[in-house]
């Protein structure tokens, strides 16, 4: 008798060097049937148009998109599947606490920025958050503090961390190493826009809104992935958020984007700060570091670590100031040489798993080479080779 559960193809991301086999590792502990899955590693420099490649030799019903170093939680397909028929399955996440406001404003706080936003019958996305909850280094700890703060990044903040219960969505909750999306959609849509990275996922999930989509949010379809384990790569990482929304806001446009313009902002006001001294002039600097207190108030207080207190504030400011260089720097790239630049050539498709076939007994999440002697599309002379 033919299984009722769809076909699911996950597609696994990684530089041409990489090979992700953390994240084969966690395929096989899914609670879910192996046979209705194929795994498709794409491997490369242009992670867009990997992706696309890889998306076009698929066969299942729902992509899942996962990073190299993405390792999915044991239940994520089986609420995967509720979720596309709009049952919740594993409850809300607990009850987040910001700052050190009261519960009662907490609650009202939750309820107001993340809960369901403009319900849509066609659901075509399911996603979760990316947390990481592992041993970590100090610098990998304070970087997830810092995409954790609702003060340091707004409802993007529940990308990296269980918010609130089973919700209709925007793109703004969503990434892209822990995201499910329809197959016909996909293609229907015309997958992502290659010329953007990061962001490439915003873009398309906006487009899909627009459309009359609906993108759901499930606190419990996780996947665990290491933080950034230094300040240099945290600042990098939040200058390529700011030049990658840019580059973003450029092709979608600036009408629903002024909110991520507020960094830019910030460090316009710095630069005044050079020729202005009046206090009149230094009070948004202290109305700053004041909420930035309190946010990193309520993580010293749970994590009873006072250091917190007085070092995260500086943090926050960091950040900030580094997602605004990127903004300035997303106004110049070319997106059209992106595109058509060598990048996005030379890029390597390899099935590691196809449908109907059980997991291999050990080690083929380990061996690189001999997982793809052994795998390759049925009918496709050149298989490993995207044109």
């Amino acid at each position: 008798m033919e299984s009722k559960q769809p076909k699911f193809s996950i597609i696994i991301a990684a530089r041409p060097t990489e090979f992700p086999g953390a994240s084969l590792k966690s395929l096989t502990r899914l609670d879910f049937d192996p046979r209705l899955l194929e795994v498709i590693i794409c491997q490369g420099s242009s992670p867009s148009r990997q992706r696309n490649e890889a998306a076009k030799s698929a066969r299942g019903q729902i992509l899942y998109f996962l990073d190299n170093d993405s390792e999915l939680s044991r239940e994520s397909l089986t609420r995967v599947v509720a979720a596309f028929g709009g049952q919740d399955l594993g409850g809300p996440a607990p009850m987040r606490t910001f700052s050190v406001l009261p519960p009662l404003i907490c609650e009202q706080v939750e309820k107001v920025f993340f809960s369901s936003r403009r319900p849509r019958e066609k659901i075509a996305v399911v996603g979760g958050p990316s947390i990481w909850n592992r041993r970590e280094s100090f610098w990998a700890s304070i970087g997830g503090i810092i995409l954790e703060s609702f003060f340091a990044y707004y409802v993007m903040s529940s990308r990296f961390r269980p918010t609130g219960r089973f919700r209709f969505t925007d793109e703004r909750e969503l990434i892209l190493c822990n995201l499910a999306v329809r197959r016909k959609v996909f293609s229907e849509s015309g997958g992502f826009r290659e010329e953007l990275y990061p962001n490439e996922e915003n873009e398309f999930l906006s487009r899909l809104s627009r459309k009359g989509y609906g993108l759901i949010y499930h606190p419990g379809i996780y996947v665990n992935r290491p933080r950034r384990e230094s300040l240099s790569t945290i600042m990098e990482m939040f200058f390529n958020y700011g030049r990658g929304r840019m580059e973003n806001l450029r092709v979608t446009g600036f009408r629903t984007g002024k909110l991520f313009l507020l960094p830019l902002g910030l460090l316009l006001y710095f630069v005044l700060l050079f020729f202005y001294h009046a206090a009149l002039v230094l009070m948004p600097i202290f109305v700053y570091f004041a909420a930035a207190f309190a946010s990193a108030a309520g993580f010293s207080k749970r994590r009873r670590k006072l250091y917190l207190a007085l070092f995260l504030p500086l943090l926050f400011l960091v950040a900030h100031l580094s997602y605004a260089l990127g903004l300035v720097r997303g106004t110049s790239t070319s997106l059209a040489k992106r595109r058509s630049g060598r990048l996005a050539n030379n890029i390597k498709i390899t099935l590691v798993k196809g449908f109907g076939e059980n997991w291999p007994m050990s080690g083929f999440y380990s061996q690189q080479s001999n997982a793809q002697k052994r795998f390759a599309y049925p009918g496709n002379p050149q298989p490993t080779i995207a044109q």
